[in-house]
Parts: C-alpha cells; sequence; structure tokens
C-alpha cells in the first residue's frame, strides 16, 4: 500500500491493519512443523508468513535460501530437528500473529514497538492530525515521509526540492526503528532518504526510543533543512558513462540484478551526464510498482548514501 493521506486517515488504516495482531510467549516445546509454511504450536495450526519464515530460519540456522527449496516433508524434517535443539537453549520465543498467521518470531530480549504507537507518537509531537503524509505499508515495514513545503529549495528554474523528515518501522524484525531527513523532488514525485549527523536507529531491545523520539525528531528536522548544497554539488558533479557508475553502485550496496535493471531504465527516463541524474535514477527506480516497500526504502537510501559521497 502507498498513499498520500492525512496523519488522521493513516493512524486510522494502520488501526485496521492491526485488528487481528496479538502476541504470544509460545513454549518451543510446543511448536512443530509441517513446512516452512506451516506451522502447529499447541495444537492450533497457523500459516508462516514470508518474514517469519526467513526469522525461523535465521533463528535456527538453516540458510533460507536451501531451506525454501526443498520439498515440504524435508522442510518440515529439518525445522522439527533444529527447533529441537532451540528448546536446549530456550524455554520460550515471543512470537507475533495476524489472526491465524504468524508473522514474526524473536526471543525474550525483544521490545514490541508497533506501526500504530509510533503514529500516535508523532501526533503526540505535534503533527496536526489533518497534515499531509506520504506513507506506504506492507506486511515487513511502514514508512512515513513528512515534507515540509514551506522549506522547499529550487535545483533549477522549476525545479523544486522540498526537505523532511522520514521514519521507518517494522514490527517483524526487517528494519530497526529509523528517523532520517527526506527530500522529495516535486518535478517527478521521488524521494531521497539521506543520512544526516542526528539520525537514529533504534534495535526493539528498549523502549528508550520512545523517550527519545522528540528530541531526535526536532534534531532531523533541523539537519534536513541544510541538502541544498548537496544537491547543488551532484548536479555539477560529471559522469563519463552513467550506466557504468549504475552499475558500480549496485554491486558495492548489494543490488540484485532486476532491481539493477530497473534503475538503467528509470535513469533513461531523465538522463544526464551528472552525479544528480545518477541519484535521480534511485530514486526513480524506487517508484516501480514491481518493488516491495522494503525495497523501494533501500533504493532511497541508497540514492541518500550517494549523495552523501559527492565532494565538493
Amino acid at each position: 500500500m502507498k498513499t498520500t493521506n492525512s496523519l488522521e486517515n493513516v493512524i486510522s488504516i494502520v488501526t485496521e491493519k492491526s485488528t487481528n495482531h496479538f502476541d504470544q510467549l509460545v513454549a518451543v516445546d510446543d511448536m512443530r512443523f509441517s513446512s516452512l509454511r506451516q506451522i502447529n504450536i499447541a495444537g492450533q495450526s497457523f500459516k508462516v508468513l514470508n518474514s517469519a519464515q526467513r526469522l525461523l530460519a535465521n533463528r535456527l540456522r538453516v540458510p533460507y535460501s536451501y531451506l525454501s527449496r526443498c520439498p515440504e516433508d524435508l522442510q518440515a524434517d529439518n525445522l522439527n530437528y533444529w527447533i529441537s535443539q532451540e528448546s536446549r537453549n530456550r524455554q520460550n520465543l515471543f512470537c507475533r500473529f495476524d489472526g491465524n498467521h504468524l508473522r514474526a518470531v524473536f526471543t525474550e530480549r525483544y521490545t514490541p514497538i508497533d506501526n500504530l504507537e509510533v503514529l500516535h507518537k508523532m501526533s503526540d509531537y505535534g503533527f496536526n492530525l489533518d497534515q499531509k503524509i506520504q506513507f506506504s505499508m506492507d506486511e515487513e515495514m511502514m514508512l512515513v515521509k513528512v515534507p515540509e513545503y514551506n522549506r522547499s529549495f529550487l535545483l533549477a528554474e522549476n525545479d523544486k526540492v522540498v526537505p523532511g523528515i522520514s521514519i521507518v518501522n517494522s514490527e517483524v524484525g526487517i528494519l530497526a526503528l529509523s528517523i532520517e531527513a527526506f527530500y522529495y523532488r516535486l518535478v517527478c514525485t521521488n524521494g531521497l532518504i539521506s543520512k544526516t549527523k542526528v539520525d537514529a536507529r533504534y534495535k526493539h531491545i528498549s523502549r528508550k526510543v520512545m523517550d527519545e523520539f522528540p528530541m531526535v525528531l526536532e534534531g532531523v528536522i533541523s539537519q534536513s533543512r541544510y541538502g541544498h548544497d548537496r544537491f547543488r554539488i551532484s548536479a555539477e558533479t560529471a559522469v563519463d558513462n552513467p550506466e557504468s557508475s549504475i552499475e558500480t553502485f549496485a554491486r558495492q550496496f548489494q543490488i540484485s540484478q532486476e532491481q539493477t535493471q530497473i534503475i538503467k531504465h528509470a535513469f533513461y527516463e531523465e538522463p544526464g551526464l551528472t552525479m544528480f541524474h545518477i541519484i535521480n535514477a534511485f530514486t526513480r527506480a524506487a517508484q516501480n510498482s514491481v518493488l516491495s516497500a522494503t525495497e523501494a526504502y533501500q533504493l532511497e537510501k541508497t540514492a541518500g548514501t550517494i549523495l552523501g559521497m559527492v565532494k565538493s
């Protein structure tokens, strides 16, 4: 799901999506697999979502790439053997459910910080409920971007960039809760997530972020207002072979071949011989509908990292 909506409506959307969510401490001895996609917990059958499949594979030290290719009976044999070994090390696992779907599995050290709580924290901080925000969410992550239109600056005539903040959270362990700077190019609706000196990333092992939330927001909002120079420098930095540069960055940031092709295609929608055009290719590619919210976020993050690498 990807939309521009008021904070109030986004809270309503996330509330509805969370209706059947619940958490439970599960005895490891009560877990038995029929396959990678199906688990029995204390006599009740649950479908295992992709997010939980990967977490279980990592927890039980069975490579997901191998496990996902196995026949179901071999998946069950592997998983049931290793879950029995896990029971020797710990009594319980912290499980997150969506109705009859298992969506995540953690140790008892995990501290849940839910998407809805993050949105309410934004409201408590002072964001108006009727304020328009950019919002995307899938079963793995939520991304909220808040542009500050009154802080916009021009790259060129009729090419305006709007700074703001980005908040990303994953309830299923894909990403840490992160608060970062965000830049929104109006002419093509591309977005870029950039590093600042006050970025914050909090693993879900404490509730410290909830106490520091207002302070971090203040810092990131302040830093996001000073991105003009970076964009100007990127537009003045020549690139001899843009396609080769895209491939180099793709290898550096471990971007798949499929996504690299999407980036190259995006480049030729607005080609040019500067670093700005390379960066723009990554942000334009992030809008491709075939990408998950997580994949799009990673491309926008990569674009921000590349922007941070340009030298005056």
